[in-house]
């Protein structure tokens, strides 16, 4: 999609595209993540509060739009911001849509063989005993909550500070990744469902008083709902995570710090703070440890398929063109002198 914009300073037509280079798979992603999760939500006899969703859509559709209009405007910085973030919010919501419709399926849940495989990876781990103990240790559970919760405003700011810095292709690879992640998630998800390590041991909310976050029993909740076939009505406000296995928190952490490298100011804080995030996804998150290995695994997988969608796009790429019009050059010589002419 290309616009013709008319340059006041010049008087000339420019073409410009109003879609930023390596966006496009980006684009297809995000459709596709919605066309599945409408047709998972039909198959599966579930609804949706349309009211809710139908005022999302307007306003994640405002922000992609406004960055069209930015982008053919040659408003490089700000475009792959708003149509980042516009799309990095559609991309999830349709995407988490997605896994409420995957968790309908009544293939068994695999906690009792994640438990196992956590004990057999550290033999006499004891995941209760360890959770109630650091449920004692206040100021680690607050550092942990913070880093954990740190998911919600991390991948946008990351998306601001790529765009700001002019690393357009970065936000767009970045995007494939955390999407390519994401759908990768969704397939194990189905395959192998979960309620997560809270749950599964018995443990309840005010066992752990210093957990801030109810996701770990809000989500055994909605899934056994789902499961059970209760819960037919989604609202926008009811979308949360609800798969366990593999963690997505893992693979968020190892995603941002992946991104976050190419800009140098900011790359070992985010190393750490993502590290950080990584490790409070079992106490937080109510994760196994097998949880997070194979959330860094699936986020190694959505970094390299990124790679192969933004190939094609690296190949196409040619830099802009340096011709000028005659008049453009005629006003040349006569403004600058045969010294500036000649060092040209």
């Amino acid at each position: 999609m290309r616009a013709t914009i008319v340059s006041i300073a010049g008087g000339e037509p420019v073409s410009r595209s109003v879609v930023g280079k390596g966006a496009v798979p980006v684009y297809a992603a995000v459709a596709i993540a919605w066309t599945v999760a409408l047709l998972g939500v039909s198959v599966r006899h579930l609804t949706i509060a349309l009211d809710e969703f139908a005022m999302a859509a307007v306003i994640i559709g405002t922000l992609i739009g406004v960055g069209l209009c930015l982008q053919g405007r040659g408003f490089d910085r700000l475009a792959t911001l708003a149509q980042g973030g516009g799309l990095f919010i559609a991309g999830c919501v349709g995407i988490t849509l997605l896994t409420f419709a995957l968790g309908t399926s009544d293939r068994p849940l695999i906690d009792p063989a994640l438990a196992a495989i956590d004990r057999a990876l550290i033999p006499g781990l004891d995941w209760p005993a360890a959770m109630l103990w650091l449920s004692h240790r206040h100021i680690l559970m607050a550092a942990a909550n913070w880093v954990y919760e740190s998911i919600g405003w991390q991948p946008m700011l990351l998306i601001g500070m790529l765009s700001f810095f002019g690393q357009h292709r970065r936000v767009w690879t970045f995007l494939m990744a955390w999407l390519g992640t994401l759908f990768v998630t969704c397939a194990l998800f189905v395959l192998f469902p979960g309620v997560g390590a809270y749950a599964h041991f018995g443990l309840a909310a005010a066992d752990v008083p210093a957990m801030r976050d109810p996701t770990p029993w809000h989500q055994a909740t909605v899934l056994s709902e789902l499961r059970a076939g209760t819960l037919h009505h989604i609202g926008f406000v009811d979308l949360d995570g609800i798969v366990t296995f593999p963690s997505f928190h893992a693979a968020a952490a190892v995603l941002l710090a992946w991104a976050a490298s190419s800009m140098r100011a900011i790359r070992w804080p985010a190393i750490l703070l993502n590290g950080a995030m990584l490790i409070s996804a079992v106490p937080i998150g109510g994760h196994y440890l097998i949880d997070i290995a194979a959330g860094c695994v699936v986020a190694v997988i959505g970094i390299s398929l990124a790679g192969k969608a933004d190939a094609p796009a690296a190949k196409s790429y040619r830099p802009p063109s340096r011709r000028v019009s005659a008049a453009t050059q005629l006003a040349r010589s006569i403004v600058l002198p045969s010294g500036s002419r000649a060092s040209r």
